[in-house]
């Protein structure tokens, strides 16, 4: 007669209140039967019943839609009639189920919500309601109404430190091997690159290791260049080799709005006997992205971050051109990037990346030429199906340093076309 009751009584408050379509919760995959049902761990008392429609989304992006076709108290039951990625399905993984009960239901799939699934799952008996109600007082004996408030997990976590209760929220050591362990490869080669600087033709080729993880994330770069550079008016040529190599870290969404982040880079760049740069190095141990817009996590998404790096230079002296004359300098980087991306049609992407870098001579000894550097990056992808995209990509850059050294032009336009094959291990 209780549990009737409290059915009824939450039945009566939240069906007025029904998932609205800007609802997102996060919610977990319980079970998974056969046909395609999944149980999540939301129900009535998250007003969720019967017909809801929601997509289901990760920091991967979209991955399924589906009805409910039984809601109780703590979980609900699904029909997935749509399922784009299903190797993104994990009952490890914490997911966003969004309403979408404002958008029509394919006609095809409306019948699904009056039929009987119930030879699908296993019903719930009196032993299960029960331990429903335990789960239940437990959450009002923690959060809502505690016997001793000293005792409560929240009461605990107000007592942490600021400092505690961020190392509790971003360092889950089970979180990150879950999300270490899923890793994609992109290997790519590019044969055709033109650009402004130079009457000079070049092809590239590389790899970046990435991870798909929902907190922790990674991605190393590694590309090597070779040029022709032709003089366009002696006609000498001269052929250049260039290597870079690139680590990103990042704790993501600490809240909806900010992550963090550390990196680090090294590229090394030779022009017959001239080195531009002869070493760089830059490390930036702590980050901050401010996620701006995210209606996709993976492909629909905007978000501007800032790094101060330290930035460690050398190049050749221009008037000697010799290893023995390599100028050094070190100071500090301030790197502020805005980077947009979205889904312009069906397989088809556009990215928008603006890196705005300023240097500050640290040791008053050194060099002391401070400039800025900017690099705007338009991508456009296409993905060819099986795992294969073409790219195109137009790169302005504006280099301060190399026109005071070189007495050379700070633009350079580079537009190149770049074939690459992704791949999970």
């Amino acid at each position: 007669m209780y549990y009737l009751f409290l059915i009824f009584s939450i039945f009566i408050s939240t069906n007025l209140l029904a998932l609205e379509s800007s609802d997102v919760l996060d919610t977990k995959i319980l079970k998974v039967y056969d046909k395609n049902i999944l149980v999540l761990d939301r129900g009535l008392e998250d007003a969720i019943f019967k017909k809801d429609h929601i997509k289901i989304t990760s920091r991967n992006g979209f991955i399924a839609r589906g009805i409910c076709i039984k809601a109780s108290l703590l979980t609900s039951h699904w029909k997935i009639y749509r399922v784009v990625r299903p190797e993104l399905i994990s009952k490890d993984t914490l997911y966003k189920m969004r309403s979408i009960n404002q958008s029509e239901m394919p006609k095809e799939v409306k019948v699904f919500s009056n039929i009987d699934f119930s030879k699908y799952f296993n019903n719930y008996g009196d032993k299960d309601i029960k331990k429903e109600l335990k789960l239940q007082e437990k959450r009002i004996a923690e959060y809502d109404l505690p016997e001793k408030v000293e005792l409560t997990k929240a009461f605990k976590g107000k007592k942490q430190s600021q400092l505690d209760q961020f190392i509790d929220k971003a360092f889950e050591p089970n979180k990150f091997k879950a999300d270490i362990g899923r890793t994609y490869v992109n290997i790519f080669a590019s044969p055709f690159t033109w650009q402004t600087r130079y009457n000079q033709k070049e092809h590239h080729y590389g790899a970046t290791i990435f991870n798909r993880g929902e907190k922790y994330l990674y991605e190393i770069n590694a590309v090597e260049a070779q040029k022709e550079i032709l003089d366009p008016i002696t006609g000498e040529g001269y052929k250049s080799k260039s290597t870079y190599y690139d680590f990103t870290f990042t704790i993501n969404k600490l809240n909806d709005y900010i992550s963090i982040f550390a990196f680090a880079a090294k590229n090394k760049e030779k022009i017959g006997e001239t080195y531009y740069p002869y070493d760089h190095t830059q490390f930036g141990p702590l980050g901050l992205t401010l996620h701006l817009w995210d209606k996709d996590p993976k492909d629909n998404y905007l978000e501007l971050s800032y790094i101060p790096v330290f930035d460690n230079f050398s190049y050749n002296d221009p008037n000697t051109l010799t290893t023995d004359d390599i100028v050094e300098r070190e100071g500090i980087r301030h790197r502020i990037r805005l980077r947009y991306r979205n889904n312009i049609f069906q397989n088809a992407f556009h990215q928008l990346d603006i890196l705005y870098s300023k240097y500050n001579v640290v040791n008053e000894s050194e060099v002391k030429i401070e400039d800025t550097k900017t690099n705007i990056v338009n991508t456009f992808s296409y993905h060819m199906g099986n795992d294969f995209y073409t790219d195109y990509k137009i790169d302005y850059e504006k280099d301060e340093l190399r026109a005071e050294i070189y007495d050379i032009s700070q633009d350079n336009l580079t537009q190149t076309i770049r074939f690459r094959y992704e791949f999970d291990i």
